[in-house]
């Protein structure tokens, strides 16, 4: 799996991914997020840490969106932090940068979940 929890603080949790997704690690019928969260995880808040994960594939963004929608529906939050470069590039160019809420490390995105600080 590439998806581990760095730390889980209850209803707040520290995700990661480990190295580039691909459309096998997402594709439906998996939930990455209930797998290692399980059947609440979109009630919590997921500060999501893609340091290691330098590539975004538009199944990536699909999944991104989808998982961003189900946690503003049943009332969680999801902070993408930590994006490199070529992510954060393509995040910005599809305008996305609107939609997510994105912080520059884990500090930052541990304050804008907490309603601190300002999207960066």
């Amino acid at each position: 799996m590439k998806f581990s929890i760095k730390e889980d603080q209850g209803q707040v949790v520290q995700v990661a991914i480990n190295g580039c997704l691909v459309q096998s690690d997402i594709a439906p019928p998996l939930d990455p997020f209930r797998a290692i969260l399980g059947p609440n995880a979109y009630q919590k808040t997921v500060l999501l840490d893609m340091q290691d994960s330098n590539y975004l594939d538009s199944m990536c963004i699909g999944w991104l969106l989808g998982s961003h929608k189900r946690f503003r529906e049943q009332g969680g939050k999801l902070v993408i932090h930590s994006l490199q470069p070529v992510a954060s590039n393509v995040i910005s160019l599809l305008k996305l940068n609107s939609i997510f809420q994105i912080a520059a490390d884990t500090t930052t995105a541990l304050q804008l979940a907490q309603g601190q600080g300002e999207v960066v």
